[in-house]
């Protein structure tokens, strides 16, 4: 299958500044977790704004270009999904009807143009998301996912607004955090680790995207300061 113009799969070039980052980004994971399993690894932010879901994103193509391993990518932020976009995918068919049980991952893994690498997007829209967050679904569709490929990484929504991530992040083996540099206060930024740490949310890491666009920093968590 050959990626539709104008999304993510063409646009990122392997020669930028960007790409590099994110193939730093895979080593450092790779060489910090010594071999332990990452998959699914939540990709998350404390607020809105911060870059999870591109984050998500590249990580993912990187991985299926650097590496053997097949990639799936899931949009479970239900409140404001945007995998569909970057992507150039319908938007129905995903991770709603995954989580309810209602269609098979086959059928909504859906071909990005990468050979190694599936998204599932958000799915048909429901007047309330959060309702589909309880922990059983949640743990068949995650289980389904980690059983099925090498990597799953899953864009969850912000920490703060809603609840959901605190149902999604323990069934998580790790947790990326994302923070923007200049934009999220301190206290915004404690508040999300606490509230990961509230559920035994494994934190692999911290992305910091910093105000010049040249994303990400990694930074191994215990070392952060938080």
């Amino acid at each position: 299958m050959t990626p539709a113009a104008g999304t993510i799969v063409t646009q990122f070039d392997p020669e930028t500044p960007l790409a590099i980052e994110f193939r730093r980004l895979f080593s450092r994971l790779k060489y910090k977790e010594n071999g332990r399993s990452t998959t699914p690894l939540l990709v998350t932010s404390a607020s809105h704004g911060e870059g999870k879901t591109t984050t998500a994103a590249f990580l993912s193509l990187t991985i299926a270009r650097q590496s053997d391993q097949r990639v799936c990518l899931v949009d479970m932020d239900l409140h404001r999904p945007r995998m569909h976009k970057l992507f150039n995918l319908p938007l129905k068919s995903g991770s709603t009807e995954l989580i309810q049980g209602v269609a098979s991952l086959e059928s909504v893994a859906k071909e990005t143009g990468e050979e190694r690498l599936r998204v599932v997007t958000a799915g048909t829209m429901v007047r309330s998301p959060s309702s589909l967050f309880e922990t059983d679904q949640i743990r068949a569709a995650m289980t389904t996912l980690a059983e099925t490929y090498d990597v799953v990484i899953v864009d969850s929504p912000p920490l703060l607004p809603v609840s959901d991530t605190m149902v999604l992040a323990p069934e998580a083996e790790a947790v990326l955090f994302v923070i923007m540099a200049g934009k999220t206060p301190r206290d915004v930024v404690v508040r999300g680790k606490t509230l990961l740490a509230d559920v035994n949310a494994r934190i692999a890491g911290v992305v910091l995207n910093n105000s010049d666009g040249v994303l990400p920093y990694y930074y191994n968590y215990k070392y952060y300061g938080y």
